[in-house]
């Protein structure tokens, strides 16, 4: 097929209803690209015989290299339809065969957009999702429904798109496994029971969440007409019928087949064939084709079922008959492939390519690979493009009719089932042209709304308007004079940078100032003779040409949108509106995500080329330049940024979690990489760049392969300069365990500062420092007398408050229930923290009349600060074990029913745990419990105990300051004086007497007073833990008093005494935290590998020596394979893929999928103690301590103190002979 011109392809783009944007989802190395080439081929991209070898939309080096997609790309194709009038049976026609008068002609756009199929590439399909509607989502018949399968049906789903399956490799099976056609037939009738489960497993959630919010709207409904106690009798759940959103090959949305081999087909492929010899119609025949089907062996015209089948020939021979699809479809493909690839026998061959009536050229019949010859055949048989394209064409659905599908939850905000987003209403302008996929015209123009779902780098010579070539032709020739004022201007630049550049020394005259003639000096003061050997050293050296250079570095790399215009039309030259996804034009903060940008240019995807656009209607897939800066990594652009919606953030299956510190080698190229990693945070949408305090600069990616690949474009694309990488950096969580903790443990850096081993006493008399660390050398983890285990009294520094607190372990049940509901706590943070602030600042009024017990409410009843997302490691457990047995019920949607409800399974988890009787749970979830942490987000709670919430009760400090300032400004002369401030107040307080009011002030110091700082040192603290400065995880910490003990001080310094407590509650929860057994939380992944028998015992091996533990090995039914799932922790993951695939020869490739935390059950200050372990162990013990290697390699980095011997011998001295 010929080159289609680019001005087809964008008349094309004026008709939504014949657009059909496609992308490919599959797992790693199950053959998306291969299919792409395929695709690409029908429009003369690339040859036919190059498909799958060229793999074109893999244009990095690296993707080349590896055999891998990483970036996703896409592209525009042609396609024809001719469709007969009479029985509407589409057929395909070469861009140069002439229609028929019988038939009509249908051309079609297809935008094909290949994604990457790594877990660590992820995001890249998130953002293929957001700009298709439909997607081919491919399965390895011999590897089966992978993990990363799961993954793609789920971005699929979330965005609402409508999928293809497509099982390849099946040559694999007649080949590899020497599968026969019924066997294989079996094995792929489980494989789509597979993929149909995971879809049931979506729908189900979707429908219980759907049914959830139902039952919330028709309680509300009942209560407005029955009472608020009136219960509901008439609620049942709603059956939908699900039969729509399975994969099923006699519907059409399977297709079988190799893309290696060329070649696929759908069962009406081979029903349109068979249907005249059966005497039957395809479309009744298609029905049949898949099942218990079978011919009857007397009258070949009639099928029978299975039943049939048995009670006319028997149950053994209907036990021992083929099915239908596999006599029709299965056993004719079995026939080529066993004459020419595993037989090889001249005359068969000839008689299938007859048979078949296959075209073959001459040379392909004489060549000797085998391979060649069979991918003539199939492809001239079955050819996989026609397949492929026609699927698409029939079952995925155009712009038009998906927009009004997909686009309601995006511009809600919020993803629903697709059941909930039909018959959407419009509620204005903009939101009728995005549900109908409405281009507008001159005379009516409708709003414009695109997504721009990714940034790509591209290279500048790779635009046509800003190539070289263009460039170089339009460029205008330079005057003499003007080379040389450039010239001049760069050595200005030199002199002013280096300091050469200053007056020259005075001459002596009679005025004593020298003048540009005395000194020599040429313009601007700078000596001529310098300049004119300055000058000729450039010349000779070409540093002209390098300042030149590295001037237009920064602009080597243009940064081009990659979109999906839905509504409107965007135009060369239009300003539109960049909205970054937290913009909202409700909230007063938000236009700092709102900037205005001008469209430089527009662009079909080629590949690897842009075609440059003029404009570009609505429902196509685009690239636009002119938005870098704006928009960070995705985002809305529209006409108008009021009327026009900010379409909801996409979903993405992964995180970075692999943290690195990068610096250059050469120090002056510092600002080369600033700027390097400025394009690389645009152009990846996963990576995350950090700047540190200390200037230290951050990257955040998703894993080793995507650490790589962001390093090869650091230094080769974007930075352009030698980068030292430090060791990757790993997240560690700190927690505590109920066992003894070993004796006289010292432990340094306890302090704020972290510096040296000074830690703070548990004896109330002694105080903390105001950095946090303490005037004693060493902290010996042990209560004082008469203090229970985890209790610590400390004083601030100045002496004025004491508070007592207690550290203790949460059970493992109660940190898995708080990080399961951690989005539902954030929920009601987020909606009634401002509630909850405005109760506080009357809390002196509201509480007088209250009872001790009602005192204050809990953190979820008050919505109190927040909770946070920590992913645990172990798998979810079922509700009802972890609420002690109690029935499930359905988790309410509404903010104030959430709140009991979470209460009461909260309460269930602490229930009967070790350390928590009833009573005191009760207490503490409905009043004492305070907040979350850390970052007020996580499985950590602080709670205030019965005597504390005492304090609430009394009027505080500031009711008393109140009435004071009232009754000062009561008895100044001059009215129109303003009210006194804190400041005011104080100083007027120090210089009068003793007042009644004076007095007690000085004894309501309360919690109440400073609950903010207790709050700040308690984030603090379960931020920065004491063994590695890593957040805390599964810590409970209880205020059992806060007592002002000076009573006789004139004033309070509310300022200072703030900043006091904040470091005192912070260094007392850090050595309570300490009085117990310390445990460190690993960052961990879950492994997934295939691999033989063969090499088993090697993947083991490994895994062993990388600390790993494996969860599970099965082996995979109807192949050699087995499937291992294991924990590796991310500390020793690095290099663990490239060492499993050098064991095992490549045997087996490893899958990383970031899992969690989990505890390492080690004390990092367990040192033998008994007489056992130092028989055994000797003192220094030979055995590493692995949680005190990870410990002290964190410390080390962070610059903390390290227990570490230096010099061994310190009096020993080395002579060093010549």
């Amino acid at each position: 097929m010929p080159v289609i011109p680019p001005t087809k392809l964008a008349e094309l783009q004026k008709s939504p209803r014949n657009i059909r944007n496609v992308c490919v989802l599959a797992h790693v190395d199950h053959g998306k690209t291969t299919l792409s080439d395929a695709l690409l081929a029908t429009n003369g991209i690339i040859s036919t015989k190059l498909a799958g070898k060229v793999r074109y939309l893999d244009s990095r080096e690296d993707e080349q290299e590896r055999g891998i997609t990483m970036e996703s790309s896409g592209i525009s194709l042609y396609y024809k339809v001719l469709t007969k009038k009479e029985s509407e049976v589409a057929e395909t026609a070469t861009a140069s065969s002439e229609p028929k008068s019988d038939h009509t002609v249908s051309e079609y756009l297809i935008n094909l957009i290949d994604s990457p199929g790594h877990i660590d590439f992820a995001s890249e399909v998130a953002s293929a999702a957001r700009l298709s509607d439909g997607a081919l989502v491919l399965v390895d018949v011999v590897e089966g429904v992978c993990t990363q399968t799961v993954s793609v049906l789920r971005q699929a789903w979330v965005e609402h798109v409508q999928p293809v399956l497509f099982f390849n490799k099946i040559d694999r099976l007649i080949v590899e496994w020497q599968m026969g056609p019924s066997e294989a037939y079996v094995h792929i009738q489980q494989l789509i029971e597979q993929v149909n489960a995971v879809l049931a497993g979506f729908w189900e959630g979707d429908r219980l969440a759907e049914d959830s919010r139902k039952l919330e709207a028709a309680k509300e409904k009942w209560k407005e007409t029955h009472g608020e106690d009136a219960p509901m009798t008439d609620w049942y759940l709603e059956e939908k019928d699900d039969s729509h959103i399975y994969f099923s090959p006699e519907q059409g949305n399977v297709l079988f087949g190799s893309a290696i081999d060329g070649w696929a087909f759908r069962i009406n492929h081979f029903a349109r064939i068979f249907a005249e010899k059966l005497g039957t119609s395809p479309e009744k025949l298609q029905p049949l084709m898949w099942g218990d089907y079978f011919i009857d062996p007397k009258n070949k015209r009639r099928v029978l079922t299975r039943k049939q089948y048995s009670k006319l020939y028997g149950t053994s021979k209907a036990a021992s008959v083929l099915p239908l699809f596999v006599q029709l479809c299965f056993c004719p493909i079995w026939q080529v492939y066993e004459n020419v690839i595993i037989d090889h026998d001249e005359d068969k061959i000839d008689k299938v390519i007859s048979t078949l009536g296959t075209k073959v050229l001459p040379r392909d019949r004489r060549s000797k690979d085998h391979r060649i010859l069979l991918t003539a055949i199939m492809q001239s048989w079955l050819p996989l493009a026609q397949a492929c394209m026609v699927a698409i064409l029939e079952k995925l659905p155009s712009p038009v009719g998906a927009q009004s599908l997909r686009l309601p939850p995006l511009v809600q905000g919020e993803t629903k089932p697709a059941s909930e987003c039909k018959g959407a209403e419009f509620k204005e302008e903009a939101e009728r042209a995005l549900f109908t996929c409405d281009s507008g015209s001159e005379e009516n123009p409708v709003p414009m709304v695109a997504y721009v779902g990714k940034i790509v780098s591209v290279p500048r010579d790779a635009l046509p308007e800003l190539s070289s070539t263009n460039s170089q032709r339009n460029r205008k020739a330079m005057t003499a004079e003007e080379m040389r004022a450039l010239g001049r201007d760069a050595v200005r630049r030199e002199f002013s940078l280096s300091g050469e550049a200053g007056s020259a020394t005075p001459a002596d005259t009679g005025s004593g100032v020298a003048t540009p003639q005395d000194t020599g000096a040429g313009d601007g003061g700078i000596p001529v003779e310098s300049l004119v050997k300055s000058m000729n050293e450039k010349l000779n050296t070409g540093s002209v040409q390098d300042e030149a250079a590295d001037r237009n570095s920064a602009e080597d790399e243009i940064l081009i949108g990659f979109g999906r215009i839905y509504s409107g039309t965007i135009r060369v030259g239009d300003t539109a509106w960049a909205m970054q996804p937290k913009y909202d034009p409700k909230a007063p903060n938000s236009q700092q995500y709102l900037k205005k940008v001008t469209v430089d240019a527009l662009y079909m995807l080629m590949g690897r080329e842009f075609v440059c656009l003029q404009q570009v209607p609505a429902g196509n897939v685009f690239g636009v330049r002119g938005v870098s800066g704006a928009i960070l990594k995705s985002g809305t652009l529209a006409s108008d940024s009021q009327t026009c919606p900010n379409l909801a953030a996409m979903h993405s299956e992964t995180y970075p979690i692999v943290r690195v510190a990068l610096e250059p080698i050469n120090p002056h190229d510092m600002n080369k990489l600033v700027r390097g990693l400025d394009l690389l945070n645009q152009a990846d949408p996963c990576v995350q760049v950090i700047s540190q305090s200390t200037g230290e600069r951050v990257l955040v990616t998703a894993g080793e392969l995507h650490l790589e690949r962001c390093m090869k474009d650091l230094r080769e694309r974007f930075a352009q300069c030698e980068i030292h990488v430090s060791e990757p950096i790993v997240p560690f969580r700190e927690s505590i365990v109920r066992q003894n903790a070993q004796p006289g443990v010292v432990l340094g850096g306890v302090g704020a500062s972290g510096q040296s081993l000074a830690t703070v006493s548990t004896n109330s008399g002694q105080g903390s420092t105001p950095d946090g660390e303490s005037d004693l050398e060493e902290l010996r983890i042990k209560p004082a007398e008469g203090q229970q285990r985890g209790e610590v009294s400390l004083s601030t520094p100045n002496g004025l408050v004491t508070v007592t607190l207690v550290v203790e372990p949460l059970p493992e049940k109660t940190i898995r229930f708080l990080q399961r509901h951690e989005e539902d706590i954030q929920r009601i943070v987020k909606l009634s923290s401002s509630k909850r602030r405005q109760a506080l600042n009357s809390a002196a009024e509201a509480l007088e009349s209250v009872n001790a017990d009602d005192a204050v409410p809990s953190a979820l009843s008050a919505a109190a600060e927040g909770s946070s997302r920590i992913i645990v490691g172990e798998d979810e457990d079922d509700e009802a074990n972890e609420t002690g047995g109690k029935s499930k019920s359905p988790k309410p949607s509404r903010v104030s029913e959430l709140c009991p409800w979470l209460q009461s399974r909260l309460c269930a988890t602490l229930d009967r745990a070790k350390g928590w009787d009833t009573q005191r749970v009760q207490y503490a979830a409905e009043h004492g419990l305070r907040m979350f942490g850390p970052r007020r987000v996580g499985a950590n709670m602080l709670i205030y105990a019965k005597d504390v919430l005492q304090q609430y009760k009394k009027p505080t400090l500031s009711w008393f300051k109140q009435q004071r300032m009232a009754s000062l400004q009561g008895s100044l002369s001059s009215a129109a004086t303003p009210m006194l401030s804190d400041d005011e107040y104080d100083k007027e307080e120090s210089d009068s007497e003793t007042t009644p009011a004076v007095e007690a002030t000085r004894t309501a110091i309360s919690i109440c007073d400073f609950e903010e700082s207790v709050n700040t040192g308690f984030q603090l603290a379960t931020q920065t833990g004491p063994l590695c400065f890593e957040p805390m995880i599964g810590v409970a910490v209880t205020i059992k008093s806060f007592v002002y003990n000076d009573s006789s001080a004139a004033s309070v310094n509310m300022g200072a005494l703030s900043g006091q407590i904040i470091t005192t509650v912070r260094d007392a929860v850090r050595m309570g935290f300490l009085h117990w057994s310390p445990r460190l939380h690993l960052a961990m992944y879950t492994c997934d590998i295939q691999a033989t028998s063969e090499v088993l015992g090697k993947v083991y091996a490994v895994i062993n020596r990388r600390h790993g533990r494996i969860l599970s090995e099965e082996m995979r039914e109807g192949t050699p394979y087995f499937t291992i799932k294991a924990t590796i922790p991310i500390v020793e993951s690095f290099g663990f893929a490239d060492e499993i695939r050098k064991r095992t020869s490549g045997a087996a490739i490893p899958l990383l999928i970031f899992r969690g935390f989990e505890s390492l059950d080690v004390d990092p200050f367990w040192v033998p103690t008994t007489e056992e372990e130092l028989e055994d162990l000797g003192e220094k013990a030979d055995r590493e301590n692995a949680a005190k290697r990870y410990m002290d390699k964190v410390r080390k980095r962070k610059g903390l103190f390290v227990e570490r011997k230096i010099i061994e011998h310190a009096e020993k001295q080395r002579t060093l002979k010549k």
